[in-house]
């Protein structure tokens, strides 16, 4: 009786176990991809393949930088871009609207039009390795 009792314990304990495990913490949608992707694909990316909606997501505040291009290096040779708040960027639709890329190995620059400002993509490599870092994973 006592064999039964402590394997169906352990029975019972390693189902818990193994259905905490299967259960994917729900991933917010961040309200700025609404504004590129369709309300319906993004909820089906939340159920999903939520990893993307976290990737996104690091990737609208992680994957560029804005400085001031130093006036003493003259007038910067990088393609134009257009950016009408800089408090408020939304990567992901500048991408969509302006067909702007980056490269996997190398940072890539943009001017943005009528200010002194560039904007500054890490590289895809650079980006990987902080978003691992991120969350927490060692590769």
């Amino acid at each position: 009786m006592k064999r039964i009792l402590t394997l169906l314990l352990l029975f019972t304990i390693s189902a818990l176990s193994f259905a905490q495990n299967n259960t994917t913490k729900k991933v917010n949608i961040d309200e700025r991809l609404y504004d590129v992707y369709d309300k319906i694909y993004l909820t089906q990316l939340q159920a999903d393949h939520s990893f993307l909606l976290q990737r996104w997501a690091f990737y609208l505040d992680h994957s560029y930088y804005v400085t001031t291009y130093p006036s003493q290096k003259g007038n910067p040779n990088y393609p134009i871009i257009e950016v009408a708040d800089l408090n408020h960027l939304n990567i992901l639709l500048l991408e969509k609207e302006q067909k702007m890329t980056h490269d996997f190995e190398k940072q890539t620059v943009y001017k943005i039009k009528n200010t002194d400002k560039v904007l500054v993509y890490y590289s895809g490599k650079k980006f990987n390795k902080m978003l691992n870092e991120h969350l927490g994973k060692k590769y």
